[in-house]
């Protein structure tokens, strides 16, 4: 669901490089031309690199950093040390220079550092391995990321999504390798949970006075239980949130077979001051008649909102689903809005918020404070 673009060293600025010392500029540009690549792009900052890690668009593919550099610190070290960014982050460190925890460091010498670059070997879950992800949760390995989601209107960050992932030793698995197995497996409640109460407690820790709302999926069954209002509430006073400040988004894995019951739950959990989202809504999306309950609103599915600037159809069907939405009250949130094509497409056709890599790509909770004063400079820019 969450899938994200990769990109070939011989794209422009998918090597990057943040260093003052001529060796390890030679080391780079060396481990480049051993990589069949052009030069890395020499930066002047580790806040350039930063940005180039978590602003809007396509991340670099690596990324090189001088030892010993105090500017390798806070929200840079974050998105340095995320294992879910898809940029692979290297040291090269001179004798005496600090390295920083978390990061693979090599000395300046091209040969060790293409082969670091090269990133290290792949170690895949068993798809069975139910077991090790009730371990897992356990050992409290599930994590999240935070997808930023923006007002059309103003540009204003209104929400955040939290996506999962679950940080094993030694191998770093994205929501595709594990969560169709936890609902097989009956996991869907403790992981849902899971999310949700790490959701809370990382975002509570730099939310500050942002008013910034929080959502996370949850599987229909996991949304039937009539226990799960209580639970979330207690979850979230821990955190110190408001039910209102929260939004649950009901996954398409599951046909809905009986919609009298999911209207009774809807119910009981607006009375509980949680808002419900209808997930990744596609064209000729069958559920459609599940609009007029009373749902908060929808989340229109990437490749729908892909659609929309060449194809007519396409973007009647968002016209017609936004005016559907808005009847009953709920919101339009466009996903997969990953460049100013589709920013535009998304607010000609009424849509409220947008969501995507060019708002923002899924951010260790460390970075948020950084891609929102980068969010705010280029909205003020735009403005």
């Amino acid at each position: 669901m969450h899938r994200r673009p990769r990109r070939g060293l011989g794209e422009a600025g998918s090597f990057v490089l943040v260093a003052n010392d001529p060796l390890v500029i030679a080391a780079a540009r060396d481990a480049a031309r051993r990589m069949h690549g052009p030069p890395p792009v020499l930066l002047a900052s580790g806040a350039e690199a930063l940005s180039r890690l978590i602003g809007p668009g396509a991340a670099p593919r690596h990324l090189v950093l001088q030892g010993g550099s105090a500017q390798v610190e806070g929200a840079l070290l974050s998105a340095a040390r995320d294992r879910f960014s898809g940029t692979e982050v290297v040291v090269v460190a001179r004798p005496g220079d600090s390295v920083p925890a978390g990061l693979r460091a090599v000395s300046a010498e091209g040969g060790e550092l293409a082969a670091a670059l090269a990133g290290p070997p792949r170690r895949d879950m068993p798809a069975s391995d139910a077991a090790a992800l009730a371990a897992g949760l356990d050992r409290g390995e599930i994590t999240v990321r935070f997808q930023p989601v923006v007002r059309l209107a103003d540009r204003r960050p209104v929400l955040v999504e939290a996506l999962a992932r679950w940080e094993r030793p030694g191998a770093a698995l994205p929501p595709g390798a594990f969560v169709a197995m936890a609902e097989d497996a009956g996991l869907a409640a403790d992981l849902t949970l899971a999310v949700a109460r790490r959701a809370m407690a990382d975002l509570a820790a730099v939310r500050g006075g942002t008013g910034l709302r929080l959502t996370f999926n949850v599987p229909l069954a996991v949304l039937l239980c009539a226990d799960l209002p209580p639970v979330l509430r207690a979850i979230a006073a821990e955190s110190g949130f408001d039910p209102a400040d929260l939004l649950l988004e009901l996954t398409e894995s599951t046909e809905v077979r009986d919609t009298a019951l999911l209207h009774r739950a809807l119910r009981r959990l607006r009375r509980n001051g949680f808002g419900v989202l209808l997930d990744d809504f596609g064209l000729d999306d069958p559920r459609r008649p599940l609009i007029s309950l009373p749902f908060a609103g929808i989340k229109l599915d990437r490749g729908l909102v892909a659609a929309m600037p060449a194809e007519r159809r396409a973007r009647a069907e968002v016209e017609r689903l936004v005016t559907a939405v808005r009847a009953a009250g709920g919101v339009v949130i466009a996903e997969g809005v990953t460049d100013p094509r589709l920013w535009r497409a998304a607010a000609s056709a009424g849509c409220d918020f947008a969501q995507g890599f060019g708002v923002g790509r899924p951010l260790p909770p460390g970075t948020l404070h950084a891609w929102m004063a980068a969010w705010r400079n280029a909205a003020d820019q735009a403005a």
